[in-house]
């Protein structure tokens, strides 16, 4: 059995398309509705989902144990037996930089696209984004363990060689669409723009435990 663990917004569903050889549809939250990368979620955290029930997650993924294909979930596996897994591929955030891409995905959706949050204005939409990025401050850690790839977020934002040499070289067709509809992660202006703002608040917030002063 192999698993990819990650954060949600942080590519599992397109690492098991392109591991399965497979080209799932894109979804309305912008995620690649992969069918394998849903097997394994207990539940969705915007933080880091460390607690959960492990005897559940055993008995979801026992269904797949003789299967080929990769599956993914949301729980960190640092603190599960790891025996009967072939291989992992843990998708970490322990930089500034991925935690920032991670989180200016999930402002894209919440805030730019998603109808509940659109009427809010002012200083209302303001504090209510800062809270939500408080969420994606916590770092999905490595796991050490020699059946575990250790891979961060922004290699795979950046396609950088450690991704590449992870994975086939026949993906370019799922690296080109994921591009174009996360084209906002390569904007110029990423590093000063209004989601890295609200996440330099909150951290700022969180870290000096005081309100950000506008």
């Amino acid at each position: 059995m192999k698993l990819i663990s990650f954060a949600h917004y942080t590519c599992g569903g397109l690492l098991c398309d392109i591991l399965n050889d497979t080209y799932s549809p894109i979804g309305n939250n912008g995620g690649i509705e992969s069918i394998h990368h849903s097997i394994g979620k207990i539940d969705d955290s915007d933080s880091v989902l460390l607690n959960f029930d492990q005897e559940h997650f055993k008995n979801l993924i026992d269904h797949h144990r003789n299967n080929q294909y990769w599956i993914g979930t949301h729980c960190w596996l640092g603190n599960v037996d790891l025996s009967d897994i072939n291989r992992v591929i843990n998708i970490t955030t322990l930089t500034y930089r991925s935690r920032l891409y991670r989180w200016v995905r999930a402002y894209h959706h919440y805030y730019l696209e998603s109808q509940p949050w659109q009427d809010l204005m002012g200083i209302d939409c303001i504090d209510k984004q800062r809270e939500t990025a408080k969420n994606y401050l916590r770092s999905f850690d490595k796991i050490s363990h020699y059946r575990v790839t250790n891979l961060e977020f922004s290699d795979v934002v950046e396609h950088t060689a450690e991704f590449m040499y992870l994975i086939p070289t026949s993906c370019k067709q799922h690296l080109d669409r994921w591009r174009q509809v996360n084209h906002f992660l390569y904007a110029p202006d990423l590093w000063t723009s209004t989601a890295a703002n609200r996440f330099h608040e909150a951290e700022h917030e969180v870290t000096m435990g005081q309100r950000y002063v506008y």
